[in-house]
């Protein structure tokens, strides 16, 4: 018999949508040791990492140790944080964008001085890499989009232009002095895929450059890895 002789309906449960939360930077360590070695293991020279942690863009977090990438708003505010674990396992380390992040603030390391050029990267670490592959110069912008969107090989045909990365699009507008645009997307289908659409879209206006890795399937950090690898192994067979 039914209770109170009620007949048992359905009541939808209503999807509870997550509150947003505001914007709010990891806590910071006292000192940025483990992410010093793990960058260094990774082809990072201590030049690069240092001017990175004294413009305030690079520091390491509290309680995992993650190494935060930090984008500044133009009154030195951060706006945006992308983290990433130092600690590999299988061959994959955490990585995600810190909640409230606002991608048009991408991670950038500023020149030291005025600058004309921005170089363009998928990743943080890539334009780290590419740095210090390039001697620690400081003489242009290195602005990461924070990933690319690229269709799936074979499928580019079908697939409508590249939508312009907020990152870039934020940045040209607020530096109309620079004039050139150096694109160092990684060097594998959607990279190179990435690499064509920027240049379409951008060359009108710019001058733009296609600066991809030499080897094929790579990114600017796996060739700093193997560059800091190659020394090593030198050095050691000097010390035999």
């Amino acid at each position: 018999k039914l209770l109170c002789e009620e007949s048992p309906s359905f009541i939808p449960t209503q999807a509870v949508e997550r509150e947003k939360l505001p914007f709010k930077l990891p806590e910071r360590y006292c000192n940025c040791r483990r992410i010093r070695a793990y960058l260094n293991h990774r082809g990072i020279s201590d030049e690069v990492i240092t001017y990175c942690i004294s413009h305030e863009i690079l520091y390491e977090s509290v309680p995992y140790h993650n190494a935060v990438f930090v984008g500044m708003d133009e009154q030195g505010e951060a706006k945006y944080a992308f983290l990433r674990g130092i600690y590999d396992s299988r061959g994959k380390s955490f990585r995600m964008e810190q909640e409230g992040s606002n991608k048009q603030y991408s991670f950038c390391v500023p020149p030291l001085g005025k600058s004309h050029r921005v170089a363009v990267y998928e990743a943080c670490i890539d334009a780290l890499a590419h740095m210090t592959l390039e001697d620690g110069r400081t003489d242009k912008y290195r602005l990461s989009l924070g990933g690319i969107a690229a269709p799936k090989e074979g499928a580019e045909r079908a697939t409508k232009k590249m939508k312009r990365p907020d990152a870039l699009e934020y940045f040209l507008k607020e530096h109309p002095e620079v004039t050139e645009i150096e694109l160092c997307t990684d060097n594998d289908f959607a990279g190179r895929w990435a690499c064509a659409q920027l240049k379409e879209q951008y060359e009108e206006k710019y001058t733009v450059v296609c600066n991809l890795p030499q080897m094929e399937g790579a990114d600017y950090g796996d060739l700093a890895k193997q560059a800091v690898e190659k020394q090593k192994k030198q050095q050691k067979e000097r010390g035999r």
